[in-house]
Order: C-alpha cells, then sequence, then structure tokens
C-alpha cells in the first residue's frame, strides 16, 4: 500500500484503530524512554508478528538497515 493511501486510510479509520494507534505511540515513547528498542509483539488469532518503530520526525531514528528489496 502506498504511504499516502495508508495516511488517508488512518484519517478516516474507526475510533478503535485511532487509539490501537495511539496505545502504540504510548508504548513506543515508554520504551524510548526507557533507553529499550521501541518494538511491540503482538499476538492475534495464532499470529505473532512485531510492530518496530523505524522513525519518528525530529525523535527518533533506527539504526536497523531496511531490507534493500523492501
Amino acid at each position: 500500500m502506498k504511504q499516502d493511501n495508508l495516511s488517508h486510510s488512518l484519517t478516516e479509520a474507526d475510533q478503535s484503530v485511532k487509539d490501537f494507534i495511539a496505545s502504540l505511540y504510548e508504548t513506543f515513547s515508554f520504551q524510548l524512554k526507557q533507553k529499550d528498542e521501541p518494538l511491540v509483539q503482538l499476538e492475534y488469532f495464532g499470529a505473532v508478528m512485531e510492530v518496530r518503530l523505524l522513525s519518528f520526525d525530529g525523535v527518533y531514528k533506527s539504526q536497523v538497515k531496511k531490507a534493500e528489496n523492501s
């Protein structure tokens, strides 16, 4: 999905999606203050996923390199 489409989708998302994103931001903020890697692991319907903060303008930039084929 293109970045423009994702941003547009989030502005029109249900409140539960907005609340989830806000919760991620709060968790990442706490982790950064603790000098931890901003990373959340989710388990949903048997799947285990990770959400990692790659950057936040003026606040954080990950040292992890993205895969070249991404």
